[in-house]
């Protein structure tokens, strides 16, 4: 079982989340000459992006990539990496280099081998922080897509693949994305999980039905869990 750090308020969560993300970065950098970080987006995790930014570390040797993607552009309010550059590419952490997923191919399938080059960094990441949704999602990998089963096979080579939300009904009606893939999480070195409120615990703490979330944690037992109410 991962790690379970309870808070007593959000705001709570957020300070000690950055803290831990740059203690592992630090870490990181000690041992190598760059780190590299997979962010999600989110309302949880903004707030910790934002005191991550504040934060003295070496950004420039830290490369910071997506965990998952909305095929939008990057002007677009459901971006992901328009939070990322909003909240963490700023202040002390604005000369981070930031690859992006999102690509001019007209779809995530057309784009899928380029993007997959372009994150071969990120088969291994020092950090990654996921988020999770009410249906037991992490990533964009959605218990209704039907490729599913793809961006959570163990022996994939695949760093990014793409994936249909089409059935999800959380994705909204933003559907095409890319995403990485369960062997990038199990590689990772350090696996930040922030949630909040009662119903994201009580779907966690449902271990037997299987969601992707349970995968995810079972494939990396290094995670840590930071919830508040």
């Amino acid at each position: 079982m991962p790690a379970f750090h309870q808070f007593q308020s959000k705001e709570s969560l957020y300070s000690a989340a950055s803290l831990q993300i740059a203690k592992s970065l630090s870490h990181a950098l000690v041992r190598r000459d760059t780190a590299t970080l997979l962010l999600s987006g989110g309302t949880t995790p903004a707030p910790v992006y934002s005191r991550l930014s504040e934060t003295e570390l070496d950004w420039s040797r830290i490369h910071v990539g997506l965990v998952d993607e909305r095929w939008v552009d990057a002007s677009h309010e459901a971006s992901n990496a328009l939070l990322v550059r909003t909240h963490l590419l700023k202040e002390k952490a604005a000369v981070a280099q930031f690859t992006p997923m999102k690509t001019e191919h007209s779809t995530a399938a057309e784009a899928a081998d380029t993007v997959d080059e372009s994150y071969a960094e990120f088969k291994s990441p020092d950090v990654v922080v996921l988020g999770m949704g009410n249906d037991g999602h992490c990533a964009s990998w959605f218990p209704e897509s039907s490729d599913l089963g793809d961006a959570m096979s163990l022996t994939t080579r695949h760093t990014v693949i793409s994936i249909s939300a089409v059935g999800s009904s959380v994705a909204g009606k933003y559907t095409d994305r890319m995403t990485i893939t369960l062997p990038v999480v199990k590689a990772a070195k350090s696996v930040f999980l922030l949630i909040t409120g009662a119903e994201k615990r009580r779907v966690l703490e449902q271990t037997s039905l299987q969601l992707p979330i349970h995968h995810a944690l079972s494939a990396s037992p290094q995670t840590e869990v930071f919830w508040a109410p």
